[in-house]
């Protein structure tokens, strides 16, 4: 049975792996082609939404805006003074 600082070990050290894979990916065995990962297929890969053999197909086929969470900004209200 694992401990908890074990587990916690475990999360902090698989986002460690996938931060380094996405960054460098030809340190990875097997020795794969890729390159690093930029843009909406890091974001994918980094969410844990796309693996990384996959993650640059998906970005642009379309797909990856589909998955990505768009962040808006509430707008401020104008106010409008009317001195007339």
């Amino acid at each position: 049975m694992a401990t908890v600082p074990h587990e916690i070990k475990k999360i902090f050290q698989s986002q460690y792996d996938r931060l380094r894979n996405a960054d460098t990916p030809h340190m990875m065995r097997p020795k794969q082609p890729y390159k690093p990962l930029r843009g909406v297929a890091r974001q994918l890969y980094l969410e844990r939404k796309v693996k990384l053999s996959r993650a640059n197909d998906v970005a642009n086929s379309g797909l990856g805006l589909a998955f990505t969470k768009v962040t808006t900004q509430p707008e401020k209200k104008k106010e409008s003074k009317d001195e007339t």
